[in-house]
């Protein structure tokens, strides 16, 4: 049996568009089909990542603490941070994450030493991470953090989506559901088939895709 010897199959913007609109089926293309279905494959993909599954967006970052302010800026790329250490010499510790509520329960803010702990500030014009205690001017704190990043835009029909090869199939299945629930005169069953169609091909990919680690509950015991 001859086979092709490749495994570099994946599918430029246009081509799940094109596959996605064939799934719906109904009634003729619209004029602006492309560009409705460009703006839901970007809708979709955040929908990915707020549930925190885009798992092949995850990075890693670096900065220095500083010795007088207690926040750095992350670049506008980073959604949110899943965990961090702080380097010192070779070493990592980790760095446990508060709340900003806790953080601004601190008595002060201004103590020097190893940062312990971080607390994420999250707005419109990106995530600040504040750390404390403040880095001791003796010492030269590094802090790692791994984050989720945003998915690159399909600005683009000539483009491929953001997303490894695996991913396709439950990116365009996902695509022909939303584009379906906008275009007019698809029956409720289609919709409800193609929507049941996404949510078994989605949870296979996300199956395939979560961490592969062994997940351990210890209760905790107190006295009081």
């Amino acid at each position: 049996m001859a086979l092709s010897g490749t495994t570099a199959f994946n599918l430029e913007i246009d081509e799940i568009i094109n596959e996605a609109l064939s799934q719906i089926g109904g009634e003729v293309t619209q004029g602006d089909d492309v560009t409705q279905a460009r703006r839901s494959l970007d809708l979709l993909l955040r929908e990915w990542q707020n549930k925190g599954y885009a798992l092949w967006k995850t990075d890693l970052g670096t900065f220095t603490a500083s010795t007088s302010q207690p926040y750095e800026v992350l670049p506008t790329n980073v959604i949110n941070v899943i965990m961090a250490v702080v380097r010192q010499a070779s070493t990592d510790l980790e760095v446990s994450r508060i709340t900003m509520g806790d953080y601004e329960r601190l008595p002060t803010k201004t103590q020097t030493g190893r940062p312990t702990q971080y607390a994420m500030q999250l707005d419109t014009s990106g995530p600040t991470m504040y750390y404390w205690p403040l880095a001791d001017a003796a010492d030269t704190y590094t802090i790692r953090y791994r984050y989720f990043g945003y998915t690159d835009d399909s600005s683009k029909s000539t483009y491929n989506a953001d997303v490894p090869t695996r991913m396709l199939p439950a990116l365009t299945a996902g695509l022909a559901y939303k584009m379906a629930i906008k275009r007019a005169g698809i029956p409720d069953t289609r919709i409800a088939l193609l929507k049941g169609i996404y949510d078994e091909v989605f949870q296979t990919a996300f199956d395939a895709d979560r961490e592969r680690t062994s997940f351990y509950v210890k209760p905790s015991f107190r006295v009081y």
